[in-house]
């Protein structure tokens, strides 16, 4: 007989892995354990045969190559149809799609006040899965008020965010909010579970289906409407294959003994929701304070300048983002279990984070150079003339996204050495100066472009501070035995 999610506590525990050095080969022969042990036994280094075949036997560095194959995969299926749906949709349609999903990012990371990030963090299922069903039902909360709110001032925050079309279609925003939840709930639960050959073939078939559907329809009506619509499709797509994927790990029928157990104090919704508070206390806000920031030149663009200039900025971040959905997607994706199962251990993070950073910050430093470089020459040959202006964006914006590219494992970190409260108030600070840096180059230097030089310049400084505050804490950490 099925039974609920829920009801499944204490299951199966969160097994250990053993990979661990990312990217260079020297670093992942040093933390292969077997050659950790000749190094101290005899002081030798190991022969390059050696480390090629500590490389190949990293676990944690397969995980990576298999997420990053995948989301690579996707990512090229993706802009491989870009230059087409970019031609046929232009600025002022991407603009709208853009000032919609600025929108939704201020309210999405609310959905579910960060429960979802804790998935991971666990040691017993039973635990983990009161988290699940404890996100989704603030998801239920969150969408309800939202739909009433927009339900009833749709034209005043049309008006507000410059989104110049049908302003009922921001009730999409209902439908995007729990889809959204679902996607994100279900893949920690999937990265806790070790699936990511999943992740992946997920990624390669939305980006197929997405693609191909923007295409057909585009070449029939290349509207915002209906570009808005296909981006609320391919979301829903994504949520239903990763729910097919994560439905038998989620329920308890292949575990009797788990199934027939009663839910212990410490997995119930109340004990997971105490004992994880620290997430919607810190992490929410901090997370949604982040995703403020980051919408916020999309919308002020676009209220100020249209949506067109809110097109170009969507663009321009969208193209930015392929090395940190292929490369620091998967280091993040598979970098936040390895590090919860080391701090289980007692084990210091120093060392995982530095080779992660170094090794992110050595892939990044060719794509976004080229983009620094060449930007506007890349971007009028890729999508089309009328997309130079996005390339501009993009020459300041790389300077940016570089260091967002290589903080991936400082942030997953956080976490885990107990840092959301200083968290919150390092991104306090650090809004507070992005918005007005991006506030200063539009309305006192009336540049957009010296707006996103700004908002870039200031934003880099804060990531690279990140980097080094969770260096230095992590060295410091001592497992305190959460989970």
């Amino acid at each position: 007989m099925w039974m609920p999610i829920w009801a499944c506590p204490n299951a199966t525990s969160y097994s250990g892995g053993n990979g661990l050095g990312p990217f260079t080969m020297r670093i992942a022969a040093r933390r292969t354990t077997h050659f950790v042990s000749r190094h101290v036994a005899n002081g030798l280094r190991a022969s390059i045969p050696q480390r090629v075949r500590g490389l190949t036997k990293s676990r944690f560095l397969r995980n990576v190559t298999v997420v990053a194959g995948g989301t690579a995969i996707a990512q090229i299926v993706t802009f491989a149809f870009s230059p087409i749906i970019t031609r046929l949709y232009g600025p002022e349609a991407f603009g709208i799609v853009g000032v919609f999903l600025a929108l939704l990012a201020t309210v999405a990371p609310l959905s579910s006040l960060t429960y979802n990030i804790a998935i991971v963090l666990p040691s017993s299922d039973g635990e983990a899965r009161a988290l699940v069903k404890l996100s989704f039902l603030i998801s239920l909360l969150i969408t309800g008020l939202s739909t009433f709110a927009i339900a009833g001032f749709h034209r005043e925050i049309a008006d507000a965010i410059g989104f110049r079309t049908a302003s009922e279609l921001l009730l999409l925003i209902a439908i995007m909010i729990p889809l959204s939840t679902t996607v994100e709930v279900l893949r920690h639960w999937m990265i806790r579970k070790k699936q990511f050959n999943a992740i992946s073939r997920i990624a390669v078939a939305e980006a197929l289906v997405g693609g191909t559907s923007k295409l057909v329809v585009g070449s029939i009506a290349a509207t915002a409407p209906v570009l808005l619509v296909l981006n609320v499709l391919a979301r829903a797509l994504h949520a239903v294959l990763m729910w097919l994927s994560a439905r038998r790990t989620l329920s308890c029928r292949h575990d009797p003994v788990s199934a027939a157990a009663e839910i212990s104090d410490d997995a119930s919704l109340r004990g997971v929701a105490h004992r994880y508070r620290d997430f919607p206390l810190f992490r929410a806000p901090q997370v949604w304070l982040n995703e403020v920031s980051n919408a916020a030149p999309a919308l002020l663009l676009a209220a100020l300048l249209g949506p067109a200039a809110a097109g170009f900025y969507t663009i321009a971040t969208r193209a930015l983002a392929l090395p940190s959905s292929v490369v620091a997607g998967a280091v993040g994706t598979v970098f936040l279990p390895r590090a919860a199962e080391a701090n289980h251990r007692s084990e210091t993070l120093r060392p995982l984070i530095l080779q992660s950073t170094a090794g992110l910050a050595l892939v990044g430093l060719l794509p976004f150079g080229l983009v620094v470089g060449f930007g506007p020459r890349l971007f009028g040959l890729v999508f089309g003339p009328e997309w130079v202006t996005a390339g501009h964006y993009a020459q300041w914006l790389a300077i940016m996204l570089f260091f967002k590219f290589i903080n991936v494992p400082s942030v997953q970190a956080i976490p885990i050495l107990g840092l959301q409260g200083k968290l919150l108030v390092y991104e306090i600070t650090i809004v507070t100066l992005r918005l007005a840096s991006l506030a200063a180059g539009v309305l006192l230097l009336k540049s957009d472009v010296a707006a996103l030089a700004l908002f870039s310049i200031s934003s880099a400084s804060a990531y690279v501070w990140l980097i080094v505050w969770v260096v230095v804490s992590s060295g410091k950490h001592s497992n305190r035995g959460r989970g």
